[in-house]
């Protein structure tokens, strides 16, 4: 391949580098005489329509993100029939090998790498575009003045959002990514989204402050179970200078999407936050175009600053006040005027939330100029200053909204805690709480639901096979994979009951959203399984009963002794039980009644006769098969209803 040239215009000089697909040469344009990148296609791909189609998507997708800290594209075509990309020539290094030579990063050093990566992945994620292969490998540190400029690389396994082509939905059940930096909804294959691409960045994090991976076992399967299940070491156990980022890491890497920073921006400011927050001075952010201002507060509080109570920072206008914000996010108390140039301060007030969620701001302003007081009030300031300011009445309320803010934040933090506590409490009866009070929460009432029940085959023999504590963690490890589906349909997990999980789908469509979960639980298991190896713990099998009707809802237990439970109970859970004690590996079993009700959901088969309890005379069941086409196309077309609220019991 050396000395070759491309397309009549581009010549190899010299391999740089491997990709997914392709090997990337160091090129000379022979047209425009520069320099460039070409990456082209490796003969084993070559022969792959679809893996075709992926380089061309890889082409297309970064060619439309102008962005300066995503590899720019020159130019795409096929020469010889290889496809090849054109793309810009870059010196420096990538991130895992200045990761190798140094081992570690310094939280400051870290920031600033991922403030330029969060410009990235953010361009990428409102273009729709999931890059599914974040790794330390694929963010390159090119040298410009005045220092390293971050290039995102390889969107060799792009997901594109706003495209459905058959080649994509063809990826799920493979594995797509580099494990190590996989999110548990990548191992479990579902629709990717930008959220996964923020677990990446966490992990790619992790690395950089401790040197290692925050799961590092040995096996893909025991990888893909660590990932899904066990908790990472807190950065503080490997450094402990790393204790202010431990609860930054437990949202980064929260196995629950929802859990997570929600942006490549969110998860920025709240690393910048940590290494801001513990500096420990309250930081106050004076907004006045008057020139003598700085001066006068730190004469006013000359004292305070150089006893580390107080930090100033100073902008002279809303816009570059904003700009702060974006750089201090751990701002407490901004004080600004509300007339300025550039922007004034009722228009940066309205900016504040978006960029500081914690900060209050105080208003100042002369007497006469109560109109625009009474509207920065009404608009959310905290509180208001009249000029000529008085340094005892600045000082009351600079401590009376640090006070505030503080409260803030350890409400926040109660929040997170509260978040952990409702992990052990039935989300039924949480929910029942929030809408109708605690004392409702007692009463009782019949329902029409649908009642599901998830077993794990055999897994009682795991726990003799196994010590305690691995046999718990490989039963999470399934339920990882088995609730997400459940929940995604609106089913309410009742409660666990040793290796089953029961699970509640109530209100419009109960019936049929029940059966496409256990169809959608059955699917991702063997995907998982077939992914992870015989020998892994995802190989067991599921089991599944469903049962449909009325049951009654309400708490049981003792409330003299103060242990409680919201559960539903009847006939319908009984059967849905003795239907999953019967099923055998892989079979959705229901009885007569609601096969005939859900005929145009799914299409059945009949199993051999089962007996439902001990001793009891077998009675013919039915194991779903799959859902039929008029089912899938009814989830795209929400005007199609279908009647599954009839007591069939």
């Amino acid at each position: 391949m050396l000395n070759r040239t491309i397309a009549r215009k581009y010549t190899l000089r010299r391999e740089i580098g491997r990709g997914g697909m392709g090997v990337i040469w160091e090129a000379f344009d022979q047209v425009l005489r520069r320099p460039v990148a070409l990456k082209v296609m490796t003969p084993e791909h070559v022969t792959s329509d679809s893996a075709r189609r992926r380089f061309e998507r890889e082409a297309m997708a970064i060619a439309r993100l102008r962005n300066e800290h995503i590899i720019q594209i020159h130019d795409y075509g096929i020469d010889d029939d290889c496809p090849y990309i054109v793309m810009e020539l870059l010196e420096g290094e990538d991130l895992e090998d200045r990761l190798a030579r140094e081992r570690q990063l310094s939280p400051s050093a870290t920031l600033a790498l991922l403030r330029q990566i969060a410009i990235g992945l953010q361009a990428a994620s409102s273009a729709g575009i999931i890059h599914r292969d974040l790794k330390p490998a694929n963010v390159f540190l090119a040298r410009k003045e005045p220092g390293d400029c971050v290039k995102l690389l390889d969107f060799g396994v792009v997901w594109t959002v706003f495209e459905s082509d058959e080649d994509q939905k063809g990826s799920f059940g493979r594995i797509i990514g580099t494990p190590s930096f996989m999110s548990p909804e990548q191992v479990r294959a579902v629709v990717p989204n930008h959220l996964s691409d923020l677990w990446s960045l966490g992990v790619i994090t992790y690395r950089a402050l401790t040197g290692r991976l925050p799961f590092a076992t040995s096996g893909v399967g025991e990888l893909f179970i660590s990932i899904c299940t066990d908790p990472f070491p807190p950065p503080s156990s490997i450094i402990p200078g790393l204790l202010p980022f431990d609860g930054f890491f437990e949202r980064a890497l929260a196995k629950d999407p929802a859990q997570r920073f929600q942006s490549a921006r969110e998860f920025v400011a709240a690393f910048a936050a940590v290494i801001e927050a513990s500096k420990g001075p309250a930081k106050i952010l004076i907004v006045d175009d008057e020139p003598d201002v700085a001066f006068m507060m730190e004469m006013l509080f000359r004292q305070k600053i150089s006893d580390g109570v107080y930090e100033f920072i100073f902008a002279d206008n809303g816009e570059v006040a904003l700009e702060e914000l974006r750089r201090h996010p751990d701002i407490d108390v901004i004080v600004t005027d509300i007339n300025m140039p550039v922007m004034d301060g009722l228009t940066f007030l309205g900016r504040v939330p978006e960029v500081s969620p914690f900060a209050r701001t105080v208003m100042m302003s002369a007497y006469g100029d109560m109109g625009n007081i009474r509207s920065a009030m009404n608009q959310g300031a905290f509180d208001f200053l009249l000029k000529p300011i008085q340094r005892a009445d600045l000082e009351a309320t600079i401590d009376k909204t640090i006070k505030h803010v503080a409260e803030l934040r350890r409400n926040a933090r109660s929040d997170e805690e509260n978040k952990i506590l409702r992990q052990f409490t039935s989300a039924a009866l949480a929910e029942r709480i929030r809408e109708m009070g605690p004392a409702i929460a007692l009463a009782s009432e019949a329902v029409v639901a649908t009642v599901v029940f998830i077993d794990i085959f055999q897994f009682t023999s795991v726990t003799r096979e196994r010590p305690p504590g691995e046999a718990m963690r490989l039963l999470r490890a399934n339920f990882e994979v088995i609730v997400p589906e459940l929940v995604a349909k609106g089913g309410v997990v009742d409660k666990f009951l040793g290796d089953a999980v029961m699970t509640v789908f109530q209100g419009p469509d109960h019936l049929a959203r029940a059966l496409s979960a256990c169809v959608a639980v059955r699917a991702q298991m063997a995907a998982v399984a077939r992914r992870a190896g015989d020998g892994s713990p995802y190989a067991q099998g599921l089991c599944i009963g469903l049962s449909t009707g009325q049951v009654l809802s309400g708490t049981v237990g003792s409330q003299a002794y103060g242990r409680l439970d919201y559960t539903v109970l009847g006939e319908v859970v009984n059967a849905a039980a003795h239907l999953a004690r019967a099923s055998r590996p892989g079979e959705i079993l229901v009885e007569a009644s609601v096969r005939d009700a859900a005929q145009q959901l799914c299409d059945f088969e009949e199993a051999s006769a089962r007996s439902l309890l001990p001793g009891a005379p077998p009675v013919n069941v039915f194991n779903l098969v799959r859902r039929t086409t008029a089912a899938i196309l009814s989830d795209y077309e929400p005007t199609v209803a279908v009647n599954s609220t009839t007591t069939m019991r």
